[in-house]
């Protein structure tokens, strides 16, 4: 063996084959420093001597079912013009961690086929090396993302942890990929990607969320042109929330028979009707001929979900001020409630007439991280979750750690 097949095999430059020897499932690979010139990096002089020496161990990709080791003996050189004393760095070593590039490269060519937790185990090595592998790589690729030509985004939350701790999303709805993550969703929090934003993308017209106030504060607040679009996945989820509250009050005044028939219909009052089946609509329609205010609060449900199907902005103005007449004069709680927070937020409403963009792709993006959440556990290390996350747009999340 020589010391070619080190560099052919394993990427390894500047050093001279040793030995090889074998114990247990390992291959330990002997080799030295070789006595090449080195370049000063203070005064760009080509003399060198040696000064002490030292011996590293360095994972590299397996050789069949053996691991490899490389045991190498380095030397520290000083220079003869200036006398800076120094320990050259190799070309395969990254930073000071106790891989070659090549073990780096070939693991993450494996994390495209499995999990961090299988590829530690073939391997050999911690969970944690692996996952500082893949860290490492993600963090050159999303040192900078480009924002500046963005037109539409996204944001939306999701839970982290328990005791409502989330995490706040950023998405370019053109593309569909993430471009900011952070914890927490108080206006606070938002302002220092906003104003980032307000800066760089000079070309953004309009933003999708839901009808949180610090989300629309923050917003307007920085960017006061920027038009807001609350999202109508959000706006039809007030009304299944009224719909269910008033499912909940009938149920707990009907006798036993009466809750038996309720029991169940849950899933039929907040589906779509033109969803259902033929048998599902027929029991609907038995079971709202005999619930006046839910009959009431249903057919309001089924008449919002008209409002976006409506050619411009003008007829959807006068359709959401008829639909407000008409769930206010229902004399239903739960409705009237509706009916205010929709005329409070009229205005961002018919901003989807003017841009036509829904959090529909937030929403795909934020199942995406549900999964990868479950395939892990939970991240304790949160810069590493964020880089997945900016990942998630390429990645089939099949990796998780």
């Amino acid at each position: 063996m020589s010391t070619s097949i080190l560099y052919h095999a394993f990427g390894l430059k500047g050093i001279e084959y040793q030995s090889t020897r074998y114990i247990g499932n390992y291959v330990i690979f002997s080799a030295e420093m070789n006595s090449r010139q080195f370049t000063c990096p203070k005064c760009s002089g080509d003399q060198i001597i040696y000064k002490g020496k030292k011996k590293r161990w360095f994972h590299m990709p397996p050789i069949g079912r053996k691991r490899c080791i490389l045991d190498l003996l380095l030397h520290r050189v000083q220079c003869c013009h200036c006398s800076h004393v120094w320990w050259p760095r190799l070309s395969f070593m990254l930073g000071n961690h106790g891989f070659v590039r090549s073990f780096a490269l070939f693991v993450l060519d494996m994390l495209k086929l499995t999990t961090i937790k299988d590829v530690a185990s073939i391997l050999g090595v911690g969970w944690d090396m692996i996952k500082n592998i893949h860290k490492l790589k993600l963090q050159r690729m999303y040192k900078t993302i480009p924002i500046s030509k963005i037109t539409t985004l996204g944001i939306d939350e999701f839970s982290i942890r328990k005791h409502h701790n989330y995490m706040t999303i950023f998405v370019d709805l053109s593309s569909g990929r993430i471009i900011h993550a952070v914890e927490g969703t108080a206006k606070e929090k938002l302002l220092p990607f906003l104003r980032k934003i307000k800066k760089r993308a000079k070309s953004l017209k309009a933003i999708a969320m839901d009808m949180s106030r610090s989300f629309f504060w923050a917003v307007k607040d920085t960017l006061p042109k920027v038009a807001v679009v609350f999202d109508r996945f959000h706006i039809m989820a007030l009304m299944n929330k009224a719909i269910d509250e008033i499912r909940r009050v009938w149920q707990g005044q009907l006798d036993k028979l009466g809750q038996k028939t309720l029991k169940g219909s849950r899933f039929l009052l907040l589906r779509n009707y033109d969803s259902l089946s033929d048998a599902k609509k027929s029991r609907l329609d038995l079971l709202l001929e005999v619930n006046q205010p839910l009959a009431l609060v249903h057919s309001m449900k089924e008449q919002l979900r008209l409002l976006w199907r409506l050619p411009d902005k003008e007829a959807a103005q006068s359709f959401l001020e008829a639909w407000h007449t008409d769930a206010v004069s229902t004399g239903i709680p739960q409705l009237i409630k509706v009916a205010n927070t929709l005329q409070t937020y009229r205005q961002g409403i018919l901003s989807y007439f003017d841009h036509r963009i829904t959090n529909a792709r937030v929403e795909g993006l934020v199942n995406k991280i549900k999964t990868l959440k479950r395939q892990a556990y939970g991240y304790r290390d949160m810069e590493y979750f964020k880089l997945r996350l900016y990942h998630l747009h390429q990645s089939r999340y099949s990796f998780a750690g």
